[in-house]
């Protein structure tokens, strides 16, 4: 006797093998398969994430070991200011590479819980630094414990495939729009009109940079991407690691091109060091290496090379950004987050500025 299997059955029949009847040539099959691979569960930390984060391990080892190198045995054509500046960016990387590696294993909500701690510290530097009046405390702390992980907590409910709500409508807009008009409003409550327009905008480009542009960064594990006309079965984390991994060497290619070949600096009055050649050197090296990591991505090795180089011109544009307001302020770093060696928002300023752009044209170009 013949028993026709039930929908569920079926459904669970062809989730063994989504990919063989994909390429079938029956239409109706086809699209069975299509909605059980849409349905499959992806492996949180796959193979290829974990052998992504143990490259970088490796390459922070290495770096440590030529750090102590040259700070052990000093060569006269090195300038030692220049290899202890290398020895405190390497002990932020392994400081950055742990507490992304720790998010990680907490899953999706430890990892946006990640982020908004550092978007609260970046942002306790950035008012720090910033100039404020009686008239302000009340939209600072609002700022701080309300936007801040209101931000997060809509982020953290994201667009999944089984959720009710999208909330991208409502976190997409909360900062720029909600909390842009509710600062200067409740300055002016508190009766206080001395450079009232410098104070809101200090604040309201504090919660943007800080708080909006970085919370795109875990934004990306909620997304539903597609790779190829299909669901993507890869890993949401190793597309932030990735993120993260190509932003940081970008900072650094750019930076080594601009002392190796730069000769003509963008803006000497903002940063003597970042150069045109430094910018471009430093971009297209980083097309490159992310070229050779497409395999952690929902990119084809193209498309994770142009990719690669949006995300080192973002980075590169928020790393000037924030050294002209550092300018203006008079300060040398934000604050301190290794001995010696800057502060939180000093080492995500890149982060802050290429989230946004990343997170976007990946949801509109790769997102189901």
């Amino acid at each position: 006797m013949l028993v026709t299997p039930s929908w569920l059955t079926l459904k669970k029949w062809v989730g063994m093998f989504p990919i063989w009847l994909a390429d079938t040539g029956d239409d109706i099959v086809r699209q069975i398969a299509q909605a059980a691979v849409q349905g499959a569960p992806r492996y949180w930390l796959n193979f290829n994430t974990i052998t992504l984060a143990g490259v970088v391990l490796g390459i922070l080892a290495i770096a440590t070991i030529v750090g102590r190198y040259l700070s052990q045995s000093p060569s006269p054509s090195i300038n030692p200011a220049m290899v202890q500046r290398f020895v405190l960016r390497v002990r932020a990387w392994w400081l950055m590479w742990a507490m992304l590696v720790f998010g990680l294993l907490l899953h999706k909500t430890g990892t946006v819980v990640l982020f908004f701690v550092l978007s609260f510290w970046a942002l306790r530097e950035f008012i720090t630094m910033t100039p404020t009046r009686r008239g302000d405390h009340h939209a600072l702390f609002l700022s701080l414990v309300i936007f801040t992980p209101l931000q997060y907590i809509l982020i953290g409910l994201g667009s999944t495939a089984n959720s009710v709500y999208d909330y991208y409508g409502l976190y997409s807009i909360m900062i720029p729009v909600y909390a842009s008009l509710f600062i200067p409003a409740r300055i002016a409550f508190s009766g206080d009109h001395k450079r009232f327009l410098e104070r809101s905008a200090q604040i309201q480009a504090g919660l943007l940079v800080c708080v909006y542009s970085l919370s795109y960064a875990p934004a990306l594990l909620y997304l539903n991407l597609m790779q190829g006309g299909k669901p993507w079965l890869g890993s949401p984390a190793g597309l932030l690691f990735f993120f993260v991994l190509i932003s940081q060497l970008a900072e650094v290619l750019q930076w080594s091109w601009g002392q190796l070949a730069g000769r003509h600096i963008i803006a000497s009055e903002i940063s003597g060091s970042r150069t045109w050649e430094g910018l471009i050197g430093g971009s297209l090296s980083t097309g490159i290496i992310g070229a050779t990591l497409y395999w952690a991505t929902p990119f084809t090795i193209w498309q994770a090379a142009l990719m690669s180089i949006v995300v080192a011109v973002m980075g590169f544009a928020g790393g000037l950004t924030m050294s002209a307001i550092k300018r203006d302020r008079g300060v040398k770093d934000y604050g301190s987050l290794v001995l010696g060696h800057a502060g939180v928002l000093d080492r995500i300023d890149t982060l802050c500025f290429a989230a946004p752009v990343f997170y976007h044209l990946t949801r509109f170009l790769f997102s189901a």
